[in-house]
């Protein structure tokens, strides 16, 4: 009788066992699935956008940091300093097209607009075989056009300037080793035209042909004096203006003393022109 009551004692303790751990393990996957879904969200908002790059938010110096040996001369004109004075900017993070715009890009935005393109194509149509060059010929305001047909915008003076460091601030050059001048032109510059997109080695940040390939357009007026009063966060530009701001050295530019090719180096066009140094990428 009492090893009768034993045995019982004993099925009734497993069976609390059992039903204990079944309730642990549903817990824990309850636990998992909740975790699950909750990351999904997050998942889907961090995700970069088809060829498009996670410019992480954060600061950076924006302008000329170091000195050239001609400064010490003051005999440089007030043009040329129009990247002084650095400042510390924060910006948000965003997203940068990791390619300029190409010609293929541009054809479907003009083929379902109905925008003119470009003047230099042949009866309208892309050169046979250059298909992947940046489009060149376009206005500011045909790039801002393309940029919103999209889904995106023009990205602004001082987000332009962060993607081109590749996380790498204060260096003068987009690519990583510049260093060593014979070694600092993985770029198109003297090769009498641009080159496909994508022809040389990304920057730090993935992005290709930031410099040295066509000049791109921002969505900053310009502004000689900005840099003298700019905000310290998400700068946007002037609020008006004449031209608007271009940045990044062409392929007609040189690595000569004028520093066209260096990250902070500014430029600037009237928005209605139309340039075969001038393209565009998209910011988001």
């Amino acid at each position: 009788m009492i090893g009768n009551s034993r045995l019982e004692v004993s099925k009734f303790l497993n069976m609390k066992k059992s039903r204990n751990l079944q309730s642990q393990i549903s817990n824990v996957l309850f636990a998992i699935l909740c975790c699950f879904c909750f990351a999904l969200p997050i998942v889907a908002q961090t995700a970069a956008p088809e060829q498009m790059v996670l410019i992480p938010a954060g600061k950076f110096w924006m302008g000329r940091t170091n000195s050239f040996w001609r400064d010490a001369l003051d005999t440089e004109p007030r043009a040329k300093r129009d990247d002084r004075p650095a400042n510390l900017i924060y910006i948000d993070s965003f997203y940068l097209d990791k390619y300029e715009v190409t010609n293929a890009d541009y054809a479907r935005f003009a083929e379902a607009t109905g925008i003119r393109p470009p003047w230099h194509w042949p009866q309208g149509k892309i050169p046979k075989g250059e298909e992947k060059l940046p489009v060149y010929n376009v206005t500011w305001y045909e790039a801002r056009d393309y940029c919103k047909w999209s889904g995106k915008r023009l990205p602004t003076e001082a987000e332009w300037e962060k993607a081109v460091r590749g996380g790498h601030d204060r260096k003068v050059y987009a690519w990583v080793d510049d260093s060593d001048p014979g070694e600092r032109v993985p770029a198109a510059i003297s090769r009498g035209r641009a080159m496909p997109v994508g022809s040389f080695p990304p920057n730090g940040y993935g992005l290709y042909d930031m410099i040295g390939n066509v000049m791109e357009w921002t969505n900053d007026w310009y502004d000689l004096n900005y840099y003298a009063f700019m905000p310290k966060k998400n700068p946007q530009g002037p609020e008006t203006g004449l031209y608007k701001s271009v940045r990044g050295g062409g392929w007609t530019d040189t690595l000569g003393e004028d520093g066209q090719m260096a990250n902070f180096y500014r430029n600037f066009s009237d928005p209605e022109l139309r340039g075969l140094t001038i393209g565009f990428r998209c910011a988001k």
